[in-house]
């Protein structure tokens, strides 16, 4: 048998409210996809939310977030007017969008009894809240992402502990203080917090009441975030359905969180040679899984070699973040940009791990790099090597 894909619903706003079926082969397993809007101005564009059902559970896969927050969370941020056709948008335009696909697939909110997240960025949860107040669900997620899940203060907590090491990458500073959007927000009440009643710690068959989930496997796919997972869904020996969240996507690249731990995963990917079909949490369906990991590897490799020659002269991380054709978008380098900065850390930090760069000098906070005159195919050996070798780490993340 091979995936049966029936489209339920076209798109209808800003590349969002499309509604799309898939049946895994040779089991009684369906998954809907219901698309969910997200700005791609300035956001990873639509957000994909996962209806999986069969006979033992009825479980949904990451909750997308408010259209009202959103809209004002992504252009606050930027301090830029939103535009007049996102500005008509309703509220609650993606609450209204999950109800429509329940809707198409037999089901309402009110019948959902399991909520895994994929992983712990905001616009995989923010929504959950106003799910869970009309069901009686259970929340699932790694526990290594537990921390940005269930704390409010989560997002903030987490862009102070950014904000010194994007100081010394030489990145400009944001156009508003986040200090200044936080004390004009209640997080709380906005639901910046969903509470994780079952935290997930292995790999392995998906547990319901204690019991296998039949033909649905959790797996622990770490590098975009600690703990990032996938749903593998399908029959022990047979093609198999994964839905892998951030981890695989087409055609943006996910930003690695820990670029080693995640080229890992993808080695992790390639060598799983069951998977028909990938479904990502933002963009389009993935039907050829090992081609879209030689892309990334081949992606990271090319952004790594850029990184090095960068640094022939002492270069900072911001400067190497806006090189023309580092990023397929321009990065202004007068712009606040911690998305570019962060991309272009994680491959510094990759070449610090194989002593490929080293710091030449700080100038007024910010760190200047200067790389090792060897040849990058030495490096990228040394990379590769370190990559395969799962029984060693560096003791530092640099």
């Amino acid at each position: 048998m091979t995936i049966k894909v029936s489209r339920l619903k076209p798109n209808t706003h800003e590349g969002s409210g499309r509604v799309r079926r898939f049946s895994v082969p040779d089991t009684d397993i369906r998954v809907t996809q219901i698309s969910t809007f997200c700005p791609d101005i300035i956001g990873p564009g639509p957000v994909h939310i996962y209806l999986i059902e069969n006979r033992d559970a009825l479980i949904l896969l990451d909750t997308g977030l408010p259209t009202g927050l959103a809209k004002a969370m992504f252009y606050t941020w930027r301090r830029a007017p939103i535009p007049p056709d996102l500005a008509a948008l309703p509220d609650d335009l993606n609450e209204q969008q999950l109800v429509d696909g329940l809707r198409l697939a037999g089901y309402s909110i009110e019948d959902i009894r399991i909520l895994i997240l994929s992983h712990g960025h905001i616009d995989h949860f923010l929504m959950g809240r106003q799910i869970a107040r009309k069901a009686e669900l259970r929340v699932m997620a790694h526990i290594m992402d537990t921390p940005e899940i269930c704390n409010p203060w989560g997002p903030l907590r987490g862009w102070l502990a950014k904000r010194q090491l994007l100081r010394g990458t030489g990145t400009p500073r944001p156009p508003i203080p986040i200090e200044n959007i936080v004390q004009k927000l209640d997080l709380e009440s906005l639901g910046f917090a969903l509470r994780v009643d079952i935290p997930i710690f292995e790999e392995g068959p998906l547990l319901a009441d204690g019991s296998p989930v039949k033909d649905i496997e959790v797996k622990h796919l770490p590098g975009h975030s600690p703990g990032s997972i996938g749903l593998m869904l399908g029959k022990n020996g047979g093609k198999k359905v994964l839905l892998c969240g951030d981890v695989l996507l087409h055609p943006i690249t996910p930003i690695p969180d820990n670029l080693l731990i995640y080229l890992r995963t993808l080695e992790t990917l390639k060598a799983q040679t069951d998977i028909e079909l990938a479904l990502p949490a933002h963009g389009k369906a993935i039907w050829n899984v090992s081609g879209r990991v030689d892309f990334l590897k081949r992606h990271h490799k090319q952004r790594l070699r850029m990184t090095y020659r960068a640094c022939r002269k002492p270069a900072s991380v911001w400067e190497i973040a806006t090189i023309r054709g580092y990023f397929h978008t321009e990065v202004k380098p007068s712009e606040f940009n911690p998305l570019a900065a962060s991309e272009a850390l994680a491959h510094v930090e990759m070449l610090m791990m194989v002593d490929a760069l080293s710091r030449n000098h700080i100038r007024q906070g910010v760190h200047y790099l200067q790389n090792s005159g060897e040849p990058f195919e030495d490096v990228y050996g040394r990379i590769m090597n370190l990559v395969r070798d799962r029984e060693t780490s560096p003791i530092v993340k640099y």
